[in-house]
C-alpha cells in the first residue's frame, strides 16, 4: 500500500480561542462558567492556556512538531466589544498572530465564530433573534478586511449543530436549555444564513480564498437490524447532518454553500427505537459494543472515518478533516488511534475523496467548555500550576508523519 499522503497536504491542529487564550470574559461563556455547577470541578477560562499572551511559544511548538497548518479561531466578543464598536488594540493583536505563524512557516486556517458570542449579542436574543444573521457580519467583514491578506483558509462557522444541540437540547451550553427542539432548529436556521452572509462577504473582499464551515459528523450506527432501530438511526443522524434550508425543508449542512467541506469527527452511538422514551424522540442510545470509550464517555473507532469521508466523494469537493483526536489520559492509547485514523484518511483518498488536509484535536490540552480541564486531547499537556508545555509521545509521532508526509512502515506500530 502506498503510505504517503498527496503533496501538499496540510498537517496542523486546530484549536478555539476561547478554550487557548484565558481571560475572555465578554462571551457568555465567561457568564455561563460563573454559574455553579455548569463546569466540572468549578474551572473557568480565566487563564486558559494563556495562549494570548503565549502565542508566540506555541507557535514555535507547531514548527518544532513539523506542522504547515493551524486552524484557530478569531475571539468575536474581542474584535467588537459593543455593538457597531471595534477594538483597534484587538485587531492589531491578531494581526500580531497570523503573522507570527505565517513566520514560522504555518498557514492559518482562520474560524471566525466558535462556539462564543459577545455579551451584546446574546442581550439582543442571540443566535435565536431574527436579525442575528445581519448583526453577525459586521464583525465579519471588519475581520475579513483588517485579516484577511493573512488567512490561507476561512471556516465562517464551527459545528452548527453541537452549538445548537448543546445549548438548547442538552444544556451543556449556553443558554442551558433542554428538549426545546424548535429553538434549536430557529438557531440552525439563522446560522445557515450567516454562514452564507459570511462566505459572500469573504469571497467579495478576497475571491481567490477558499472558504467553508465545519461539520461535527457524530456517526449513529443501528443497535440490531431491526426495521426500528434502523429508523432511529437514520432518524438521529438527519437530526444532526441536517439543517433548515427553507420553510419546511431540511437539508444537508455538507452541501452549504462553500469551496471546500470541512468534517469533524469523534464518536459514534448505537441507536435503539424505544416507545417509553417520548423526550427523545423515542430513540435509546448507548456505545458501541466493543469500541474504545473516550474519556467524554463516547465509543470511538479510527475506521469510521473511511465511511465518513467516502459519503463526500460525491460532492465533488476538497476535504478537510478540521477537527479529530482522542479525549484520553492514556497517550499511548491516542498513539495508536491517531496512526490507525491516518491510515484510514489514506485508504479514503486511495477510495477517490479530496482530502487535502487534516487538523488534530488539539495542539495542547485546554478548557474543555463544560468538562472543564479534566478532559485531555491535546499533543502537548499543559501543566496547571505553572502552565509549562511539553510535548507528549503521541506529538512526536505525530511530527514524524508530517515530516515524512506519509505512514511509513514504522510508524504503523506506533514504533
Amino acid at each position: 500500500m502506498d503510505r504517503r499522503f498527496p503533496d501538499g497536504f496540510l498537517w496542523g491542529t486546530s484549536s478555539a480561542a476561547h478554550q487557548v487564550e484565558g481571560d475572555n470574559r465578554n462571551c457568555e461563556w465567561w457568564e455561563f462558567e460563573q454559574q455553579p455547577g455548569r463546569i466540572e470541578n468549578g474551572d473557568t477560562s480565566e487563564i486558559a492556556c494563556d495562549h494570548y499572551h503565549q502565542y508566540g511559544e506555541d507557535f514555535t511548538l507547531l514548527r518544532e512538531l513539523s506542522q504547515n497548518a493551524h486552524r484557530l479561531s478569531i475571539e468575536w466578543s474581542r474584535i467588537e466589544p459593543s455593538e457597531g464598536e471595534f477594538d483597534s488594540r484587538q485587531i492589531r493583536h491578531y494581526r500580531d498572530v497570523l503573522g507570527e505563524l505565517r513566520e514560522q512557516g504555518i498557514e492559518p486556517m482562520v474560524t471566525l465564530h466558535h462556539f462564543t458570542n459577545p455579551l451584546w449579542f446574546i442581550r439582543k436574543g442571540g443566535w435565536g433573534a431574527s436579525g442575528s444573521a445581519r448583526a453577525f457580519l459586521p464583525y465579519v467583514h471588519r475581520v475579513v478586511d483588517e485579516l484577511g491578506d493573512l488567512v490561507s483558509l476561512w471556516c465562517t462557522i464551527n459545528e452548527p449543530n453541537i452549538y445548537a444541540a448543546n445549548g438548547w437540547i442538552t444544556g451543556e451550553f449556553p443558554p442551558g436549555r433542554r428538549g426545546d427542539l424548535a429553538a434549536f432548529y430557529r438557531v440552525l436556521a439563522n446560522m445557515r444564513r450567516a454562514h452564507e452572509l459570511a462566505y459572500l462577504a469573504i469571497k467579495r473582499r478576497w475571491p481567490d480564498s477558499p472558504v467553508g464551515l465545519s461539520h461535527h459528523k457524530f456517526l449513529f450506527l443501528p443497535a440490531s437490524t431491526r426495521r426500528g432501530d434502523r429508523l432511529a438511526a437514520r432518524t438521529a443522524q438527519m437530526a444532526v447532518d441536517r439543517w433548515p434550508v427553507a420553510p419546511g425543508r431540511l437539508g444537508k449542512v455538507v452541501e452549504a454553500t462553500s469551496d471546500f467541506i470541512g468534517i469533524a469527527h469523534y464518536h459514534g452511538q448505537c441507536c435503539a427505537f424505544d416507545p417509553g422514551r417520548p423526550r427523545e424522540q423515542f430513540i435509546r442510545r448507548s456505545n458501541v459494543p466493543g469500541a474504545f470509550v473516550t474519556d467524554m464517555g463516547w465509543s470511538a473507532d479510527p475506521t469510521w472515518m473511511r465511511a465518513i469521508l467516502n459519503e463526500l466523494k460525491g460532492l465533488g469537493k476538497p476535504v478537510y478533516i478540521t477537527e479529530n483526536g482522542l479525549a484520553t489520559t492514556d497517550d499511548s492509547r491516542r498513539e495508536r488511534y491517531l496512526t490507525d485514523l491516518l491510515a484510514n484518511v489514506r485508504l479514503a483518498i486511495q477510495d477517490g475523496v479530496d482530502v487535502r488536509g487534516y487538523f488534530h484535536w488539539t495542539n495542547m490540552d485546554n478548557f474543555e467548555w463544560a468538562r472543564g480541564y479534566q478532559v485531555q486531547f491535546g499533543l502537548i499537556a499543559v501543566d496547571r500550576r505553572t502552565l509549562e508545555r511539553t510535548i507528549k509521545p503521541s506529538g512526536r509521532l505525530y511530527s514524524r508523519i508530517a515530516r515524512a508526509n506519509g505512514l511509513l512502515k514504522s510508524l504503523d506500530s506506533g514504533a
